[in-house]
């Protein structure tokens, strides 16, 4: 096989692996679902790793169909950092999400792992600056923690919660 054919599939490979993780993200929901308290994170972060993904594929198709492949071997890592990059940005924007209820604290953390956090449960809470910014951390007796920036999200039913326990 020429080498042209094996860099023409691994773009062909890459652009149908992006249009499948693009449809997968893009999908409509239900009308059959109800309105939740979901807070996620801001937009500008799912926009930022969409342009880190689309710099990163711009990069390998330059470099990977390009005929001075000695010279390239920098930006071919280059190329699969910014996108790889991207790809954990958009991930973890699309499974981060926080929900302050009345009873509890709802939340997926970035990996993914859903967890709450009954505030009958707190064991302890912090609130400090970060970078002038306020934060909340709070944790459970069975161990959960969670931290987030209370000024960038509603948590007033979570800190009224705890106000009134403590």
């Amino acid at each position: 096989m020429s080498g042209f054919a094996i860099k023409a599939i691994i773009v062909l490979v890459a652009i149908m692996l992006i249009l499948v993780f693009i449809a997968r993200f893009v999908r409509r929901v239900s009308p059959a679902k109800s309105v939740s308290l979901r807070q996620r994170m801001p937009t500008f972060v799912a926009l930022f790793g969409g342009a880190l993904l689309a710099i990163g594929f711009v990069l390998a198709l330059s470099s990977f169909v390009s005929r001075y492949t000695a010279e390239l071997l920098v930006m071919r890592i280059a190329a699969a950092v910014t996108f790889v990059a991207g790809a954990c940005v958009v991930i973890a924007y699309r499974n981060w999400y926080v929900e302050a209820g009345a009873c509890e604290v709802r939340f997926r953390t970035i990996f993914g792992r859903e967890k709450h956090i009954a505030y009958d449960d707190v064991a302890s809470q912090h609130r400090s600056r970060f970078l002038g910014e306020p934060r909340i951390t709070v944790r459970s007796r069975s161990g959960v923690k969670f931290s987030a920036n209370p000024a960038r999200y509603d948590l007033s039913a979570m800190t009224a919660a705890l106000d009134r326990v403590q």
